[in-house]
């Protein structure tokens, strides 16, 4: 009987223990969450350092007198040729004034230009605003000035040759057109300037006239702004009290052009026997003289004229502006432009 008892009690206790195991429900393991996309980390776009724009260079270009018919036209071209590079070229005309002249170039020092091309009306007044200017960085050339003196650079020619060179061809029509004529026998004129140091050069080469055996120098009449109207008025004077000057000594282009003029309503049925010589020229004025119809009949081309010496300008400036090396002094050279008849 108690074998028997025990015998159940053990079934009792197994059945218990497995249904206790079905009852219980399993722990289930976590499953782990995936992992939320890692978002890829924002780059800034590459943005090219900027470069400021390049400051535009400009060039101070002071003359004496914009009514220069040659420096009108030298201006003119430098411009152009510096237009080209982006370079901008502002022209001041002194109207042959010291005075405005030097406040024209202490404007130019205020504006902050990068260059002054400097043609003097007075070579020693302008000296104290010339070292202004270069105290301040700006680069100075001297036209046309005989040393360098204050300027970075100076251009310059003979101005004595040129006043020769011109009287040369002033013998050589008297000799051809009056061949027969008595020594000291053809009147000749001058119509220059005497106020300028470099011009009164000029005006001391027109003189050499005087060894030409057949040319007597009547008058002299000092024109510093020789103008077409101011050669009007001088010709027609000169001629009212020398009705036999033949031969005109000129400064300048504009002025030889006036006094064309002036012998054209003189003697307009005698314009061979008459001759006018400069001591510059305008490039329009130069198939005039080569025709030989007109009594302009001869000028010296400095630096073989306007179109040669802007490009010389041109190159010099350009150089002083960008920094490259420039040689300190220029000769500009001399040719002669004559009637080829």
């Amino acid at each position: 009987m108690n074998k028997r008892l025990s015998t159940i009690v053990a079934l009792l206790l197994v059945v218990a223990t497995l249904l206790s195991a079905c009852g219980a429900k399993a722990t289930p393991t976590p499953t782990a969450k995936p992992a939320a996309p890692t978002a890829a980390p924002t780059v800034a776009p590459t943005v090219a350092p900027t470069t400021p724009p390049a400051k535009q260079l400009r060039i101070g270009y002071c003359i004496p007198d914009a009514a220069n018919s040659f420096l009108s036209a030298l201006t003119t071209r430098v411009k152009e040729l510096f237009a080209a590079d982006g370079i901008e070229v502002l022209v001041a005309s002194a109207d042959g004034d010291a005075a405005k002249q030097y406040n024209q170039i202490e404007n130019f020092i205020s504006m902050g230009v990068d260059a002054l091309i400097v043609m003097s009306v007075d070579p020693v007044g302008v000296i104290s605003a010339v070292e202004q200017a270069k105290k301040a960085g700006i680069k100075v050339l001297g036209v046309p000035v005989d040393e360098q003196g204050p300027y970075d650079a100076y251009m310059h020619t003979d101005q004595y040759q040129i006043g020769v060179m011109a009287a040369q061809m002033a013998c050589d029509f008297i000799n051809k057109t009056y061949p027969d004529a008595p020594d000291k026998s053809i009147e000749v004129a001058i119509m220059s300037t005497e106020g300028a140091p470099e011009m009164k050069k000029r005006t001391n080469g027109f003189r050499t006239i005087e060894s030409c055996p057949k040319a007597k120098l009547v008058t002299f009449v000092d024109v510093p702004n020789a103008t077409i109207t101011a050669g009007v008025t001088t010709g027609e004077n000169i001629l009212t009290a020398y009705p036999n000057v033949k031969v005109f000594l000129v400064i300048g282009d504009s002025g030889a052009m006036g006094v064309s003029q002036a012998i054209r309503a003189f003697a307009p049925n005698a314009l061979d026997k008459y001759a006018v010589f400069s001591g510059d020229v305008n490039p329009e004025n130069i198939p005039l003289i080569k025709g030989c119809q007109d009594p302009y009949r001869g000028a010296v081309a400095i630096g073989g004229g306007p179109e040669d010496l802007a490009q010389r300008t041109y190159e010099l400036v350009k150089k002083m502006v960008t920094g490259q090396p420039f040689p300190a002094e220029t000769l500009d050279p001399l040719v002669t432009i004559k009637c080829e008849k």
